[in-house]
């Protein structure tokens, strides 16, 4: 069981969720395109992966400073 939210690839391959943001690695064998969707799912003990196409990617956290995040961000 896990929880799914949809979020969209930007043009520099990084996905927000939750004030966080996560950079695909291109080290993957398969790279999702700016603007496809991927899923980002939360498990019950908070773990999570980002998959595209059923597949899970290679990420990275990225540091952001926190003044530019608004609750807005969470859904």
């Amino acid at each position: 069981m896990c929880r799914e939210y949809e979020r969209t690839v930007s043009n520099d391959y990084v996905v927000r969720f939750e004030c966080r943001h996560f950079r695909i690695l291109r080290s993957n064998k398969n790279l999702p395109r700016s603007k496809d969707k991927v899923t980002v799912l939360i498990r019950l003990d908070d773990s999570f992966c980002i998959q595209w196409k059923n597949i899970s990617l290679l990420v990275e956290e990225i540091e952001t400073s926190k003044n530019g995040c608004s609750g807005n961000n969470a859904a």
